[in-house]
């Protein structure tokens, strides 16, 4: 590892760096990087504990715990603070139920929950993160169903308003995203990372090294619906050099 290192430079060594990893250690040592300025990369938490299925969560906090001799609620709990803490306890401490079955009486009474706490500004409500941390992914999609019916517009809508000077409300925003449609949340971050001026190669590399393993052909078909033009044709015309070459590599795999 130090000699590859030696070797490359940049963005491209970071790239490499993640990629020769085991996929479950790559994520344990991303998150723990994260929870080392966890108030302006908490999004890297929220993907993980978000998109992985109980197993696959329980996997990556069994290799952190193994890696830096703590759990990541630990690491969450000392370096978070305020309600952004509430919030990741809740998202990286869960087992949820990984099945299709709804409870639509639940799901009608919990969107009424989430409505009247948005109604009220009462965002940081403990309900509502009890709700967004405990339930099932086919649950919550069946309680964001109501809520729109109900509302006329999507939760993550309702919540863009007002100040976030902790961050919480882009967290919860994000975990909204990541549990109702993962591949549309990922196609955001990637657009939004060769949108800017500058590419915010972070963002990139981590989308693209994480899933090439696991479910990229669907974030790919995702982005080519979304921005008419391909995820290949996109990282072509906004990076270069060998890191381009790299990512390329990643994306036409075919793993």
């Amino acid at each position: 590892m130090q000699r590859l290192q030696s070797e490359l430079s940049g963005d491209l060594e970071r790239a490499m760096y993640h990629w020769v990893l085991d996929p479950v250690e790559r994520q344990a040592v991303m998150v723990n990087a994260a929870t080392k300025c966890i108030h302006e990369d908490y999004a890297v938490i929220v993907e993980i504990a978000c998109t992985n299925s109980s197993s696959e969560l329980l996997a990556v906090k069994r290799t952190y715990h193994v890696l830096y001799k703590c759990s990541l609620e630990e690491d969450v709990a000392a370096r978070a603070t305020g309600n952004l803490r509430s919030l990741l306890l809740a998202l990286v401490s869960t087992y949820r139920y990984d099945g299709d079955e709804v409870n639509d009486a639940l799901a009608k009474s919990e969107a009424k929950i989430l409505h009247e706490a948005v109604t009220n500004g009462e965002t940081d409500h403990g309900e509502l993160i009890r709700i967004v941390g405990t339930r099932s992914r086919a649950q919550l999609n069946a309680t964001f169903s109501w809520f729109r019916d109900e509302r006329g517009t999507s939760i993550t809508k309702a919540l863009q308003h007002g100040a976030d000077p902790t961050g919480y409300s882009h967290a919860l925003r994000t975990a909204l995203r990541c549990i109702s449609d993962a591949n549309k949340y990922f196609v955001k971050v990637l657009r939004n990372a060769m949108h800017k001026s500058g590419t915010d190669e972070d963002s990139l590399t981590r989308v693209i090294v994480l899933h090439a393993e696991k479910d990229l052909k669907g974030i790919k078909d995702a982005f080519q619906k979304r921005a008419s033009v391909a995820l290949e044709k996109a990282i072509d015309n906004d990076t270069s050099g060998d890191y381009k070459s790299f990512l390329m590599a990643l994306l036409g795999s075919g793993i």
